[in-house]
């Protein structure tokens, strides 16, 4: 067990009078564990401070405290038992990023794991169906930020509703110039939405594909040989897709 010199520094004492504060919370993490995260923020003069299990530092020290605790992480991690069947994910399909998140969650849960001369991540079998798991976990999140950045006082559930009433308008008749312009406000906001609590990632994804194709139907304009065909199509595609949720 670590002991040191100085007493731990008081949290108000964290930073200057402009500097910004942040929590981490510890609570899961072993004494000993944050005896040597401690040893690591002391080693590089690190101002932070600890009530109970939170730490509290500087937010320009982020990058750097997180470093810490990853170096404390791996430090604990279990090796990875070579004699027991192991499971391969090859990784070359994801951009750096997400290799490094999942990196970081395999850390974070504590799986051991090693990354091969290709890229190739090899953990044993028997923690197959956490990783698994790990995977749809990030995926779903890189779904969600894909969407819109949101759009404050508006309801999602309005604008889905105006997105289904002007397609069921606009699948009998693309000339009706009111479901027209209903649709083009609800598409301008649809797509700024970011993704609503409840709706699943796949739907909103299909939904503002089935709403960019009426679009870009009723911008095209008719068809010399087949008319309004393909707006009718989209629109009516776009009111089946939305039915279910209304």
């Amino acid at each position: 067990m670590a002991t040191f010199a100085s007493p731990p520094q008081p949290a108000e004492e964290v930073g200057g009078p402009d500097d910004e504060q942040l929590a981490y919370e510890f609570h899961e993490w072993s004494y000993d564990a944050r005896s040597r995260l401690e040893a690591a923020l002391r080693t590089q003069e690190l101002e932070h401070a600890w009530l109970g299990p939170t730490l509290i530092m500087c937010e320009r020290d982020e990058e750097a405290v997180d470093q810490a605790v990853e170096s404390v992480l791996r430090e604990q991690l279990p090796k990875l038992d070579k004699s027991l069947p192991a499971v391969v994910y090859e990784l070359r399909d994801f951009d750096d990023a997400h290799k490094a998140n999942v990196l970081s969650e395999l850390l974070s849960e504590g799986i051991a794991h090693e990354v091969d001369y290709a890229g190739n991540l090899e953990v044993a079998e028997a923690d197959e169906e956490a990783v698994d798991a790990l995977f749809d976990r990030l995926t779903s999140a890189a779904s969600e930020r894909q969407f819109g950045p949101g759009l404050p006082g508006v309801e999602p559930y309005q604008v889905l509703e105006a997105l289904f009433f002007s397609a069921d308008r606009l699948r009998r008749n693309t000339s009706d110039s009111k479901a027209v312009e209903d649709f083009a406000l609800a598409h301008e906001q649809v797509v700024q939405l970011s993704l609503p609590w409840g709706y699943e990632p796949d739907f909103w994804r299909a939904m503002l594909d089935a709403a960019d194709s009426l679009r870009e139907a009723l911008v095209a304009g008719p068809d010399p040989v087949e008319g309004d065909a393909a707006a009718e199509h989209a629109a009516r595609a776009l009111r089946e897709l939305l039915r279910r949720y209304m």
